[in-house]
């Protein structure tokens, strides 16, 4: 299995933190949001191989944090040769671009969206996506906010978790389950992400849009979680993230006692 992580993007919302960092490489806590997905895909025995989209403005930046990454599987970072936010393919094409770099061959795939922060183990999701390999799966996290809910894409399930309705930002939100940007995808689904983008000509800017589409094509099953989620796109969720994770920090230096020293 492979893991391909989204990370193209300018993160125009976030100036002037990310005018010559990108969001991935902002730092959460003592590490960046990348290294605190990557800790978590080290773990993961199905995966053998890391594939990272960024574009050429970050390439680099990107070239410079593998040098310094100690992780155990192989990391393959590529450019989409765009250098300005104007002209981003889409989320979608970089998936694409992945898929047809030569590193992907006919495995599955797990896709990541690049800016998430969320402290829930990884194998959550993956148990039941290796129990059922023809299906896809999408990691699910309640908001309990309508207004919250607005922002994100919406996910409807029925009482087996499959997913009847997804709903990228929709202005009445029919539920508060919404997608954490984490998701398993059987082999054989490149050839729709080749139909959505070459045949009907779909909007390859989000990758919430295809899962939309998706959704009416083939069964789609959503994974709940538990835990802490941020979709880092703002400076305030920025803000909300890192203030979560010193807080995290702080509580577990201070549960640590003392131990006097025992002389043998």
């Amino acid at each position: 299995m492979k893991a391909i992580i989204l990370a193209a993007g300018f993160g125009t919302r976030l100036y002037p933190l990310t005018l010559d960092l990108p969001k991935a490489l902002l730092r959460v806590g003592k590490k960046t949001i990348l290294d605190h997905l990557m800790v978590k895909l080290d773990t993961l025995s199905a995966v053998d191989e890391v594939i990272l989209i960024s574009n050429s403005r970050f390439y680099r930046q990107f070239l410079d944090w593998q040098k310094t990454a100690s992780y155990s599987k192989p990391v393959h970072i590529l450019s989409n040769r765009v250098c300005e936010h104007e002209k981003s393919l889409g989320a979608v094409r970089d998936l694409f671009l992945a898929l047809r770099s030569g590193y992907c061959g006919s495995a599955d795939f797990l896709v990541f969206c690049g800016d998430n922060y969320f402290d829930f183990p990884l194998g959550y999701m993956l148990l039941p996506a290796l129990g059922h390999r023809e299906s896809a799966f999408v990691g699910v996290y309640d908001v309990k906010d309508s207004s919250l809910a607005k922002e994100c894409g919406v996910v409807e399930m029925d009482e087996h978790h499959r997913i009847t309705k997804f709903e990228e930002k929709p202005t009445n939100p029919k539920s508060t389950q919404v997608s954490i940007g984490a998701y398993f995808l059987p082999g054989s689904y490149r050839l729709r992400v080749y139909e959505y983008l070459e045949i009907e000509k779909r909007n390859p800017d989000k990758i919430g849009d295809f899962i939309a589409w998706l959704t009416v094509k083939e069964r789609l099953y959503g994974i709940e979680f538990d835990g802490a989620w941020f979709d880092i796109g703002s400076k305030a969720s920025y803000d909300a993230a890192r203030e979560y994770v010193e807080s995290k920090n702080t509580k577990v230096l201070s549960s640590v006692k003392e131990v006097p020293h025992v002389r043998a």
